[in-house]
């Protein structure tokens, strides 16, 4: 675990001051029709402010995962406090369904119209895609939680 979070900070880029920057990784497990994901909330200087795992069940696709735990992210910070934020993820379809400002269509509707509704009562939420070599999440950690 140690050589992992090493890892991850040394890719890991801190928020300006005075966000708070939440990167999340979330793997399905199909035919059990189980998710499972990790949450890490950090401040500017590296300082873990919230962590979290939690197992979903019933989750019908990867981009349903993907949704849900979006907006299980969203949640998290608003349930410990912070006002200013910047959530990582590396779903590109995610991040650009919750800045598109038509309303979404698709299967996973409920959980970005949600997702949308929550970040609202953040002072500022923003959605910023990275690239999974960049915001050092590892699937497999998530994979071992099923």
């Amino acid at each position: 675990m140690r050589d992992y979070l090493s890892k991850e900070l040394k890719r890991w880029k801190p928020p300006k001051p005075p966000s708070l920057k939440i990167s999340f990784d979330a793997a399905l497990q199909s035919y059990t029709k189980k998710s499972c994901m990790g949450i890490v909330g950090r401040n500017s200087e590296r300082t873990v402010l919230g962590l979290r795992m939690i197992i979903n069940n019933h989750v019908p696709t990867p981009l349903a995962t993907e949704a849900l735990a979006c907006l299980q992210v969203i949640q998290m910070g608003l349930d410990m406090g912070f006002r200013d934020v910047v959530i990582e993820r590396d779903s590109l379809t995610i991040v650009k369904k919750l800045h598109a400002q038509n309303e979404d269509g698709s299967v996973i509707s409920a959980y970005i119209t949600n997702a949308k509704s929550l970040s609202e009562i953040y002072y500022r939420c923003n959605f910023k895609h990275v690239f999974l070599a960049a915001d050092g999440c590892d699937c497999s950690r998530d994979r071992e939680g099923l």
